[in-house]
């Protein structure tokens, strides 16, 4: 299971990406559209137990990414539902967005979180289960870059753009788990080069 994470076939979830899709998904509670959208994902599903456990991963992956503690089973869990049900749902009306509209350069944003998801749901129960949630602590200093970097794109797609708020959500989403970590480390590195030239001054 390490090998196939190392090379990517796996997800691996961090704190932090877990982190800024939880920020993405309070960001978009000021659409009505949006707002709409979950009311009938929580209302209408066929077992309360769900919405339930969607909404503690939603505040776990918020409480463990600022805390230092270990996150425990359940916590991950909860966690792991709420990516995978927030994949298939942000996935389902980005396409029916897509169709309707004719954008079809997004069409690789919702296809990012549907191979996520399947590829979660289809191991989930051979080497997944709470292990895809990684145990290593968020940074501050990534959470902070991290969350600018999502707010400026979210306010770039929802209304610059104004793309629905799946469009928005779906591109978020692959950000946070995809791009999000390359992009922190590069500006972490960059800080650490300029403190070590400062020194040699």
């Amino acid at each position: 299971m390490n090998f196939l994470q190392r090379v990517g076939l796996i997800p691996r979830f961090t704190e932090v990406s877990l982190f800024l899709s939880s920020v993405t998904f309070l960001l978009l509670l000021s659409d009505a559209e949006f707002v709409r959208a979950l009311s009938g994902f929580a209302f209408t599903n066929f077992a309360v137990m769900i919405p339930i456990a969607y909404l503690l991963g939603l505040i776990f992956s918020f409480y463990y990414a600022i805390s230092n503690k270990k996150t425990p089973l359940f916590a991950k869990v909860c966690m792991l539902l709420f990516v995978i049900l927030t994949n298939f749902w942000v996935a389902f009306f980005a396409f029916i967005s897509i169709l309707r509209e004719g954008n079809g350069y997004y069409i690789i944003f919702p296809l990012l979180n549907l191979i996520q998801a399947f590829i979660i749901l289809s191991l989930v129960s051979v080497v997944m289960n709470e292990r895809c949630i990684s145990d290593e602590n968020a940074k501050p200093v990534e959470l902070f870059i991290g969350t600018l970097l999502i707010c400026f794109l979210f306010l770039i797609s929802h209304f610059v753009l104004k793309n629905y708020w799946a469009i928005t959500f779906s591109i978020c989403l692959s950000y946070s788990s995809v791009i999000n970590d390359a992009v922190t480390k590069t500006f972490q590195g960059r800080i650490k080069l300029t403190e070590k030239r400062k020194k040699k001054r």
